[in-house]
């Protein structure tokens, strides 16, 4: 379970950096692609001067735009629904482990599911996960 998890939030960091890239050579003005996007100007600029602020939805959103794979992105989401489940089905000591090795518990998992995934937080995971390994 950890081990999927670490594989697609690594893929995801790889295309999010790929997305990014694109971003900083995109030649649209911020109100021209938020309206590409489905996003305000300004969301667009507080986007890029604070990247940890984009959410799962806007990479995945923007990588359509850029023309760039999503699959990672789909995939990631996938994991992230499935996580919380799967965490409630282990004994609680594995569980207790798996949320301070993630530095997230369910209740969490749960609410990020339910409203969107902040980038930091996907990045912060993935570190914790390959700090680990």
């Amino acid at each position: 379970m950890v081990e999927h998890l670490r594989t697609t939030l690594h893929t995801f960091v790889n295309n999010y950096q790929a997305v990014m890239w694109r971003l900083r050579e995109c030649s649209l003005n911020d109100e021209q692609l938020g309206n590409a996007v489905g996003l305000s100007g300004n969301a667009i600029r507080n986007r890029r001067s604070k990247p940890g602020v984009w959410k799962l939805s806007d990479v995945e959103r923007l990588a359509t735009h850029f023309s760039l794979p999503v699959t990672a992105c789909n995939q990631l989401e996938q994991a992230l629904k499935d996580l919380p489940k799967t965490m409630r089905t282990l004994p609680s000591d594995e569980r207790r482990r798996t949320e301070r090795q993630l530095l997230t518990k369910i209740a969490q998992l749960e609410l990020y599911n339910q409203s969107d995934w902040p980038v930091k937080c996907l990045l912060k995971m993935h570190q914790a996960l390959y700090k680990g390994f």
